[in-house]
C-alpha cells in the first residue's frame, strides 16, 4: 500500500454505512508499508457532485484518475484512519499533480502551514 493509491473497501465507519466505496491513501509510506502497523489514513472519494461550487478542501478528480470509472471528488475534510484489511481492491495511483492538490486541500482542512 502506497500514498496516492486508490483502493476500494467496505470499512465500518462510525455513523456511516458499510457501503463499498473508493478511498485515496494519504498517510506516509512509513506507516503504509510497515507490516506491524495495521492502519492507514485515507480520504474518501465520491461521485456525488455538490450543487454550485465545491469547497476549497475538495479536489475534483477526472474519470480514469487512479483507475476510477467515474469523475470523483476527494473529500479532504473527511480523513479516516482505517485498518488496512478493510481495503480490498487497488485500482491505481493518482498522478503527482493530483496528489499535490490533495496535499494542499488537506493542509487547508487541517489548518497546516504549507512550505514552512
Amino acid at each position: 500500500m502506497h500514498r496516492g493509491e486508490v483502493w476500494w473497501g467496505r470499512p465500518s465507519i462510525l455513523g456511516g454505512s458499510r457501503k463499498r466505496r473508493p478511498f485515496v491513501v494519504v498517510s506516509h509510506d512509513a506507516f503504509n508499508q510497515n507490516d506491524r502497523y495495521p492502519k492507514v489514513m485515507v480520504v474518501h472519494l465520491t461521485s456525488v457532485r455538490r450543487l454550485g461550487t465545491g469547497y476549497t478542501w475538495e479536489v475534483d478528480l477526472p474519470r480514469g484518475a487512479g483507475g476510477l470509472s467515474v469523475a470523483s471528488v476527494a473529500k479532504c475534510g473527511e480523513v479516516y484512519t482505517l485498518f488496512k484489511t478493510s481495503l480490498d481492491e487497488r485500482t491505481g495511483s493518482l498522478r503527482a499533480e493530483q496528489i499535490e492538490r490533495i496535499d494542499a486541500a488537506l493542509a487547508l482542512a487541517l489548518g497546516l502551514r504549507r512550505g514552512a
